[in-house]
């Protein structure tokens, strides 16, 4: 388990801030029933490498609003895991919108309404920066410049409660590991991984918003909303595959190797995500994982 749990870090510090996932995971262990002293130590060890890391300079308005939302994020976490026990998905989701409307107040009360004017304009300028050092190296990127820092701009929140609950995920499943009396049981693996059914009104919310002739800030929060709830049903969809894979003898490490491959041929954007997505969606009225149970018996 250590080593998935030290490449899930490795991962998660490449695509998302390391402090997403450290500051909860110290709070997890702060609060945890184990009292040792390796267990307080682990706590202040990560505590101060993530409180380290949100107090770097360079960051702008956006880093700024960013890192209170990490510590916001982390608190509403914690106690809501002490005060309101629920399931992982519950419990990060109640945290990310008291988060998430804590630091809008902080937004309004600290630069006013055009605060969110600047957020914006350093999202495009920090995906638009990335994006020209991509093309210095593939020149051929560039017909799809304009388009990808739009998206990418556009999409930065829902971006971010993605990392959000891939950074909650990761210490939760560190905390578990570390301390001797945990605040409860590990995730259960990715396998089974679902989210409600009643999330698919969630897509039909946003392809409705793509339609009506609505403004353009429901234009973007519907894109937002699909980002996320796309990634969440291509997950359920990868899920699945596992299950089937693991039913027909394919090991792991080559279910790794050929996302590598097809990630590399860029095969995932042509068929692979839209696959994984209506996989995930389709799942919701199929149960492809309960039916595959209720049929192996009979195969034995």
């Amino acid at each position: 388990m250590r080593w998935r749990l030290v490449l899930g870090v490795i991962a998660f510090a490449a695509w998302a801030p390391f402090s997403l996932a450290g500051l909860p995971c110290a709070a997890l262990l702060l609060v945890a029933p184990d009292r040792s002293t390796r267990t307080r130590a682990a706590a202040a060890a990560i505590g101060a490498v993530s409180a380290l890391l949100l107090v770097v300079p360079g960051g702008g308005r956006l880093g700024a609003a960013i890192s209170a939302y990490t510590v916001l994020v982390t608190a509403a976490f914690g106690v809501g895991v002490l005060l309101r026990p629920a399931a992982f998905f519950r419990q990060a989701l109640r945290a990310m919108l008291a988060a998430a409307a804590g630091t809008a107040l902080l937004v309004l009360l600290v630069w006013g309404p055009s605060g969110w004017g600047a957020l914006a304009w350093e999202a495009t300028r920090q995906t638009a920066l990335m994006m020209r050092f991509l093309v210095e190296f593939r020149p051929e990127w560039f017909a799809v410049y304009e388009p990808v820092v739009r998206f990418v701009s556009t999409t930065t929140p829902g971006m971010l409660a993605l990392q959000t609950l891939a950074g909650l995920a990761l210490a939760w499943q560190w905390h578990v590991h570390l301390a001797a009396a945990p605040l409860g049981p590990p995730l259960t693996p990715f396998r089974e991984f679902r989210i409600a059914d009643g999330w698919v009104w969630g897509l039909v919310a946003w392809l409705g918003l793509l339609i009506a002739p609505v403004s353009g800030a429901l234009k973007i929060a519907g894109t937002n909303l699909g980002l996320v709830l796309g990634a969440l049903y291509m997950l359920r969809g990868a899920a699945i595959v596992v299950v089937f894979a693991q039913v027909a003898g394919v090991s792991a490490v080559a279910l790794v190797i050929t996302a590598g491959v097809a990630t590399a041929l860029a095969v995932p954007a042509l068929f692979l995500v839209p696959g994984l997505c209506t996989l995930g969606i389709t799942d919701t009225w199929y149960e492809y994982r309960r039916r595959l149970a209720a049929r192996r018996p009979n195969a034995t």
